[in-house]
């Protein structure tokens, strides 16, 4: 049967509707996530050959594997006996047998009644056999699993089987009992709620179509009440009317090649089949197939079953004893037929297949809301045809009505008008397919030889079993005698050992069976390309094969691992499409194909980011990033460790790259102006935005961050002095202890990992230091991981004391530009709103725009004395007594951020709106809803570190609950000092109460009013 055309447009609806319910059905059924309709026991597909038969179990195995098949089904698969074509009836026979094999032989249920055992299954037998030559290119896979234009609702390219389950949901809930067997080869969408399957013996299904389209259709004709009493096969205009098969309006009852058969004529069918009782156990034989009287019967059940119901069809007493033992048990059958609305899809050929896939009706509308394979070109593809389960890396143009079905490409591709590729994979060149040519490449194994590669190549509507002998046989769309004349090929080579009349393009040897190259040359040339140096001399000298020979010397193991590696490129295009535009890429290791696309993507990944560091140094930190998770995921430790060093590296770069060009080496040449000069800051509170002013994230967005600087307990307690000494050595002092460095090489030299000397060596080296003699103190009068900033408000200490002492001030900006700098150079990372919550009095909302050269807005939060004196009347600053070191986590976050994890990024957003928002509520006095804010953050801190809280916080929090408004640990929490907002005074009384009794240290503050203290002498 031909693409039938879908109904008019107000008739299609129903079937939409029912054809979508179906499928939605479907996949309910695999998800068990519904109260669910009836469906199969079992479902039995039928193949031509043993070979067939064993691609097709491989592709159910593989489905079944994956979840996506329904569960606690017996999915079963039916070779013809001895590869013999059996024809469709014959196809069902042979799997009601194997289907009692496999569970009435075994069972043994103790009942001797076949209809009784009927009773209790739903069996589904689809028609997957069929004449290969009628589609060549699915001559090994089979029609049934050639890929279609639609996507399943879980992705990936449909196939008639696919489409065919999803369909039969439907039919499934329309018959209590029995069997539903259906072809293979067409694509039916029903009105189901129309099917009348209620009915006993046997019945079928049609949809009314106009007449002029019935004649390449099996046609029903039908009384008032269903009764079929006639079935015409292709009938003619007249026959139609001489059966009453035509409507008063001219249309047909189209047979949609669908059969439900009720237990009693399941029983019938099955005793045929050899399945028999007998001394008290069910067996089965091949029963009428075994050949009774030496003739292995074929039967069809089309010109055989349904005229034997009609009565159209006796077999006379010399046909073949098979046939009249069918005949006889169909006796006393009644049949009728269902007229439903619908559509019919056929794909038996290679230009119905097109067809199909080209058009805009049917499958399109199948999946609402799926994407149409082709409707939207993957990137590089310009394609007014379908692109099928292919990937091209270097682009692709597909003409009107092509088809790319399975294709992996690292060429250009131009393929012209109503060409179709298949399988191309490996080509080094160009690809190049005239209009309506076919091209399928096969590898194939070589008696004697190293596999080779066969490259089929003929045209769309040719039918290569026409035979040449009666002038039918086209090849190209041109008569086949005179291609092979225009060729100069020898038609007795051609056809080596095969009869005069038996010749076709089916068994034609045509195609060069080679290495790939060699292979693709000749295919070339048959196809009229003219490739250099070749001709029907060297075509001659080739080892050839025919249609029907590369289809029996296919590699299936070869055919596996191509399918492999297009899954495998696939997947990478897809990882570096994500990576690419930005999205997390997470989800692509989980699912990911192996070692080989693993590291094939990170390598990739590392190759972009060496492109992009020259201009684009947060998106090569990224790119870096991201390889060092595929990388890793391959087991390829080194090079995921050289991908992540890289990454920061690239962040260190773009913070150096931040720093102004005109920024010069204070300690180089400059002679010390004051004898001393000592610099006390105060510690900063960050109540909103931190984390979202550290790079990359501030460079690629912008940051955002509410703080404010406090004295505690009456004074500022970070402080550095530097003293000049007249011999040429830095003496540095901190925590008790002491250390001198007599050279310069020995202050550059990288500093130890806990060294409490870090920051005045990095400064110095920073600064350019000549040798000039220095004592440096430092002291910090906090607990170490307090959460106050104190690292990063020491190094501005440090710098801006080196600075003065050689007669430079320098601006509030410029200096936290200088820490940025430093602990980067350090590895420490860190943004700036440490420094700059110390560097800038009072409390502030600081913002950045995106860009390297971060220049900090620095806004007042412009409350009130009167509002101020509220918010320190309510808010309490408890340190913990539990300390904790951010650099690992820190570490952690710009991670997240690089692989752009979609929650690390939603939540340095969100943060940076919530410190505008806490800005305000402070402003305005609205604590309630400035202690909300506090709560979300300390919510969303969580998320991007589930280490920020722990026992001991949770539980002093569960205790002071009742009298807060809002609360979070100040920096990168875990510990440090706890930040309180009560309710009220009173409740903020009642929180020091609570607190002064237990472990840690309530700490008086005041608001900094003034910036760094500054002392020179």
């Amino acid at each position: 049967m031909p693409v039938t055309d879908s109904p008019l447009d107000d008739e299609t609806k129903p079937v939409d509707a029912a054809a979508q319910s179906a499928r939605s059905r479907y996949v309910a059924r695999i998800a068990s996530t519904a109260a669910q309709d009836p469906w199969w026991d079992a479902v039995v597909v039928t193949a031509g050959s043993a070979r067939q038969a064993e691609k097709y179990s491989e592709e159910i195995l593989r489905r079944r594997m994956e979840g996506r098949l329904p569960s606690g089904v017996l999915y079963l698969t039916a070779a013809d006996l001895e590869d013999s074509r059996l024809g469709s009836g014959g196809a069902t026979l042979n799997a009601l047998r194997i289907l009692a094999e496999a569970t009435l032989v075994q069972e043994q249920p103790g009942k001797d009644s076949l209809e009784w055992w009927w009773e209790r299954r739903r069996v589904l037998i689809i028609q997957g056999g069929g004449d290969p030559r009628r589609l060549p290119q699915y001559a090994l896979s089979g029609r049934l699993f050639a890929p279609l234009p639609a996507h399943t609702p879980w992705g990936g390219a449909s196939t008639a089987f696919d489409e065919i389950l999803a369909s039969s949901t439907a039919w499934a809930a329309r018959i209590r009992s029995g069997l539903v067997v259906c072809a293979g080869d067409v694509l039916i969408d029903l009105d189901d709620s129309a099917l009348s399957w209620d009915r006993q013996g046997i019945r079928g299904a049609a949809i009314i179509q106009p007449a002029e389209r019935a004649a390449e259709h099996g046609v029903y004709s039908v009384d008032e009440s269903g009764r079929v009493y006639a079935f015409l096969s292709k009938p003619t205009r007249a026959e139609m009317e001489a059966a009453g098969a035509l409507t008063a309006d001219g249309q047909a009852a189209i047979d949609t090649g669908l059969l439900a058969f009720d237990a009693a004529a399941c029983a019938r069918l099955s005793e045929l089949a050899g399945v028999r009782y007998s001394f008290g156990r069910w067996l089965a034989d091949h029963g009428i197939l075994t050949g009774i009287g030496g003739e292995r019967p074929f039967i069809d059940l089309y010109q055989h079953v349904t005229t034997a119901l009609t009565g159209q069809w006796t077999p006379a007493a010399s046909a073949p004893a098979a046939l009249r033992h069918l005949a006889l048990a169909l006796q006393g059958l009644p049949f009728h037929c269902s007229l439903v609305p619908g559509r019919l899809q056929h794909i038996g050929s290679d230009g119905a297949l097109q067809r199909v896939a080209l058009r805009d009706a049917g499958l399109a509308g199948v999946y609402s809301g799926q994407r149409r394979t082709g409707s939207i070109a993957a990137s590089g593809v310009e394609s007014a045809g379908v692109v099928i389960d292919s990937v091209f890396s270097a682009g692709c143009r597909l003409d009107t009505g092509a088809m790319a079905i399975e294709c992996n490409l690292d060429v250009p591709v131009r393929a012209a008008q109503g060409a179709v590729l298949r399988g191309l994979t490996g080509l080094s060149s160009a690809v190049e397919i005239p209009e309506s040519v076919i091209v399928h490449q096969i590898p194939v194994t070589r008696p004697g030889a190293a596999a080779g590669v066969v490259f089929q190549v003929y045209g769309v509507a040719d039918h290569p079993e026409r035979l040449i002998t009666n002038g039918a046989a086209t090849w190209f769309g041109r008569p086949m005698g005179q291609v092979l004349a225009d060729l100069e090929l020898d038609t007795e080579l051609v056809w080596a050992g095969v009869a005069p009349e038996l010749r076709s393009l089916w068994n034609a040897a045509l195609f060069g069976c080679s290495d790939l190259e060699s292979a693709w040359t000749c295919a070339q040339w048959l196809m009229g390309l003219h490739p250099p140096g070749f001709s029907a001399v060297e075509w001659k000298e080739m080892a050839k094969l025919s249609l029907a020979a590369s289809e029996q010397r296919a590699d299936a193991a070869a055919l596996a691992e191509v399918r492999v590696a297009r899954m495998q490129t696939g997947w990478r295009r897809t990882a570096m499409a994500l990576a690419r535009d930005g999205s997390d890429i997470r989800p692509m290791l989980a699912l990911s194909p192996g070692i080989p696309a693993l590291a094939a993507t990170g390598r990739a990944l590392c190759a972009d980011a060496l492109s992009l560091e020259d201009g684009q140094l947060t998106e090569a930190a990224s790119r870096h990033f991201q390889a060092s998770l595929f990388l890793g995921q391959a087991g390829l430790a080194e090079e995921a460790g050289q991908a992540h060093a890289a990454a920061f590296r690239c962040v260190r770069s773009a913070v150096e790259a931040a720093t102004p060009a005109d920024f010069v080496p204070l300690l180089t040449d400059a002679k010390p102006q004051f004898r001393e000069v000592r610099v006390a800051a105060p510690p900063r509170i960050d109540l909103g935005g931190g984390w979202s002013d550290t790079p990359p994230f501030c460079f690629d967005w912008g940051g955002t961050v509410l703080n404010m600087s406090l004295a505690l307990d009456g004074g500022y307690p970070i402080r550095t002095s530097v003293r000049v000494l007249d011999e040429p050595v830095v003496r540095c002092f901190a925590d008790g202890a002491r250390v001198e460095y007599q050279s310069v090489d020995a202050v550059r030299q990288p500093p130890a990992p806990g060294d409490p000397f870090s920051i005045p060596r990095v400064a110095l080296r920073m600064l350019g230091w000549n040798g000039l003699g220095l004592e440096i103190r430092t002291a910090v009068d906090l607990p170490m991981g307090s959460g106050l900033g104190t690292s990063s408000i020491l190094a501005a200490t440090v710098l801006r004391a080196l600075a003065e002492l050689v007669g430079h001030t320098p601006t509030d900006a410029e200096l936290s530009d200088q820490v940025m700098t430093l602990e980067q150079r350090m590895t420490t990372g860190g943004g700036w709103q440490d420094q700059a919550g110390g560097i800038f009095p009072g409390a502030k909302l600081i913002s950045t725009g995106p860009g390297l050269r971060q220049r900090l807005r620095v806004q007042p939060v412009g409350w009130s004395a009167e509002r101020q004196q509220e918010f320190q009347r309510r808010f309490v600053l408890h340190y913990t007594g539990i300390r904790r070191i951010a650099k690992g986590l820190l570490t952690q976050v710009v991670g997240g951020y690089l692989a752009r994890e979609v929650a690390v990024v939603q939540v340095l957003h969100s943060i940076k709106t919530l410190a505008a928002e806490m800005a305000y509520a402070m402003r305005e006095g609205e604590w309630g809803y400035l202690g909300e804010l506090m709560q979300r953050h300390w919510l969303l801190n969580q998320q991007l570190d589930p280490h920020t809280t722990n026992a001991p916080i949770n539980q002093m929090l569960g205790v002071l609950q009742p009298y807060l408004a809002g609360a979070k640990l100040a920096g990168a929490g875990g510990g440090g000092f706890l930040m309180l907002l009560a309710k009220d005074e009173e409740a903020a009384g009642q929180v020091r109460r609570l607190l002064s009794g237990g472990s840690g240290r309530l700490y008086e503050y005041s608001i900094a009013e003034e910036g760094f203290q500054v002392e020179r002498v």
